[in-house]
């Protein structure tokens, strides 16, 4: 049934990216046109969803089979009534670097999907909430919620993770599976998508496969813990390669909106984030093309429309406005003054020096030889147009100390001082001395005023020479401007859950870094040209500095990302009482039949997780688990009887919520009862059978 899901998963988002790209001309590159189809397609497959879900048709598989056949009949149409030969098989090239980006997909896959299975629960806290909303869209097969007992990462969290993988689940019968391997299966095609997006954005297949591989090594991009921005960073590459298309072809702007659509409605901090880094993106085209993009406003537009209609809309009319915010953790606060979890101050070495031990669910750190490769893009830059330079100063250095103190006012009146903790009162914004700011964080100070002035350079060459061919720089720029800040806001007033920003900041810090080995290999030919003028010689010495440049990327960041997302010691989570506990459900897990109906007191999100059913959601169940624990051993079993339930475990998790005492006495009275057969147990748990 696994493989069987694999192949549903490649049949409905190629199937539904092939569909749409009868709208549009795609790429002349075999691997380029079909892998970009597989993410168009996962952003039409959970826009379909949605509306689906919308008209109260069911979210079910059979659909979207049905949807892809017709799609895929629809083409071949299409394509007869132009041809007259459908068989024909069309032309095809593979380009040498999307080839290796590839590989680099296959890496990547190999190394979240060897550690996702190097231990026997979900990780953390997250997966257990997340397996909990697959289970019920994949039985339900809506994203609505249908009771009062609500899912953390469901109705008004926005779906499409856990929509997406509720309709996996649906074809095989663990969800153990499949959250841990499509989970990685997303995360990997994040890179390639980006190769395919930065080769859009850059021109250039060199300068965009060294910045696949600069993401693929940093351990800042993703780790393989299952959270809904495992799929909000694919979709993210994908909505800004088909507004990059549109350049090619008008009618992108139609395949944009809907994968923008799905971006928008896939995770509340990242959704955001994509919502900032996009009108960035659109401003910074407007300044560079000195004229108004009808097409790509289009597409934002088009995209933050149909995910209002088919989401936020009902979730606003259905929980209120303060509600909604309140499911999305906005409660007594605004989107952008929202603390994370995870978040602290951060020096030079967080950034600099990648580590072995790191945080799971978003790793920090970009690695030595990657932040030298992003420092030399910089200068670099500066040295390239400094010509420019010369004959602008004036011009240059004016707007740079006019945007550079706009910046440092409004960093210094914003910053808070200390991270906000439970145990630590922030500061009043405005009430921290400028000197005494400008101590605190010299680190981010130093690198947000040398990104501003390359910025404000090329922004000033840009408008000033219409055949400017690096304008895409002004957009990664301004991405990596942000995103620094984004990483850094956790002492500053204005902040969006600073620690999830890492992996959007490896976004532009990869393309920084592809632009300086990309100049760096540049320069080592060009001054081996004055020795030497064989090609073959040449070609050698910049492959040569590439390799070694690759060689010191991978011992100082990939080495370390690798440990990490490789390591078997990741936590099962905060909620468990003891390590017995964990084994006790692992046994239940390798043990009892799957979706064997298993009824606990405490935690359903563990029994789910580990393949097993009780209804969540049913409010029959959710009131018995509340009420019925004082009830004798005869009164329980007739009830589980009735529901069906073939076993009840009680834990330590029960233990802590009803008293050590009654839950003793709990067990002394079932096993006496003779209707309980103990399976296992141990000092964290106790499973009975019921007779």
């Amino acid at each position: 049934m696994y493989v069987l899901s694999i192949i549903l998963f490649f049949a409905y988002t190629w199937s539904f990216g092939f569909g749409l790209g009868l709208l549009a001309r795609e790429s002349e590159d075999f691997l380029e046109r079909n892998i970009m189809r597989v993410g168009i397609g996962i952003g039409a497959v959970i826009a379909l969803g949605l509306l689906l879900n919308l008209l109260r048709i069911p979210i079910d598989w059979r659909i979207y089979l049905l949807a892809s056949i017709l799609l895929v009949c629809l083409r071949a149409y299409i394509r007869y009534k132009k041809e007259a030969n459908v068989l024909k098989i069309p032309k095809f090239s593979i380009n040498l670097f999307s080839a290796i980006a590839l590989v680099l997909f296959f890496m990547s896959f190999y190394m979240y999907a060897k550690g996702a299975f190097s231990y026997p629960y979900l990780e953390d806290d997250d997966s257990w909430s997340h397996a909990l909303g697959v289970k019920y869209i994949a039985v339900e097969k809506t994203a609505f919620e249908k009771t009062a007992f609500g899912f953390h990462y469901t109705d008004p969290y926005p779906p499409a993770y856990d929509m997406l993988l509720g309709i996996m689940h649906q074809t095989n019968s663990s969800v153990y599976w499949t959250l841990k391997f499509f989970n990685a299966l997303l995360a990997s095609l994040s890179i390639i998508f980006f190769y395919f997006f930065a080769r859009a954005l850059t021109n250039s297949p060199r300068a965009a496969l060294f910045a696949a591989f600069a993401m693929f090594s940093m351990p800042a991009h993703l780790s393989h813990f299952i959270w809904a921005i495992s799929i909000t960073m694919p979709l993210f590459f994908v909505s800004f390669y088909s507004i990059e298309k549109v350049k090619d072809d008008k009618r992108w702007w139609v395949i944009s909106a809907v994968a923008i659509a799905a971006t928008v409605t896939s995770s509340p901090s990242h959704s955001a984030y994509f919502g900032i880094f996009l009108v960035i993106y659109l401003a910074a085209k407007v300044l560079t093309e000195k004229k108004f993009l009808i097409y790509g406003l289009a597409a934002a537009l088009a995209g933050f429309l149909l995910s209002f209609i088919l989401w936020w809309l009902p979730m606003i009319m259905k929980h209120g406005f303060g509600g909604t915010l309140s499911g999305l953790g906005l409660s007594g606060t605004t989107v952008l003054t929202t603390p994370g979890t995870g978040d602290r101050a951060y020096t030079m070495a967080d950034f600099v020096f990648a580590k072995s031990v790191n945080m799971v669910n978003n790793p920090i750190g970009i690695g030595l030889v990657l932040s030298l490769l992003v420092l030399a893009a910089l200068v670099l830059l500066v040295g390239k147009y400094y010509g420019e330079l010369k004959k602008n100063k004036a011009m240059v250095l004016a707007a740079f100390l006019i945007i550079s103190g706009i910046l440092l006012f409004f960093l210094s009146q914003n910053y808070v001082k200390f991270v906000e903790k439970k145990d630590v009162q922030s500061l009043e914004r405005g009430t921290v001395p400028f000197l005494e700011f400008l101590s605190d964080q010299r680190f981010m100070v130093f690198i947000l005023l040398i990104s501003l002035f390359v910025f404000t350079l090329l922004a000033i060459i840009s408008y000033k020479k219409a055949e400017f061919r690096e304008k895409h720089l002004i957009v990664v720029l301004l991405w990596f401007i942000f995103s620094f800040y984004a990483v850094n806001a956790g002492p500053f007033y204005y902040k969006l859950s600073p620690f999830r920003a890492w992996s959007l900041l490896a976004v532009p810090a990869s393309l920084l870094a592809g632009e300086g080995m990309s100049m760096i290999a540049g320069l080592a030919r060009n001054l081996a040209g004055s020795f030497v003028k064989s090609g073959r010689i040449l070609a050698f010495v910049s492959l040569a500095v590439v390799a070694l440049a690759a060689y010191g990327v991978i011992m100082t960041s990939f080495v370390q990302k690798y440990a990490v997302n490789t390591d078997e010691r990741w936590p099962a989570g905060a909620f468990w009482t003891s390590a017995e506990e964990i084994q006790g459900y692992v046994w239940i897990k390798d043990n009892l039949p799957s979706g064997a109906k298993v009824f606990t007191f405490s935690n359903n999100a563990v029994v789910v997780g580990m393949d097993k059913f009780t209804c969540h959601w049913c409010e029959n169940v959710r009131v018995y688990q509340r009420s019925s624990f004082n009830e004798t051993a005869g009164q329980s079993y007739e009830w589980l009887k009735k529901e069906k339930y073939r076993y009840i475990v009680i834990d330590g998790q029960a233990s802590r919520k009803f008293g050590i005492n009654a839950t003793n006495e709990k067990v002394r009275d079932f096993i006496s009862s003779g209707k309980f057969k103990p399976v296992f147990g141990n000092n964290g748990i106790v499973i009975f059978e019921v007779v």
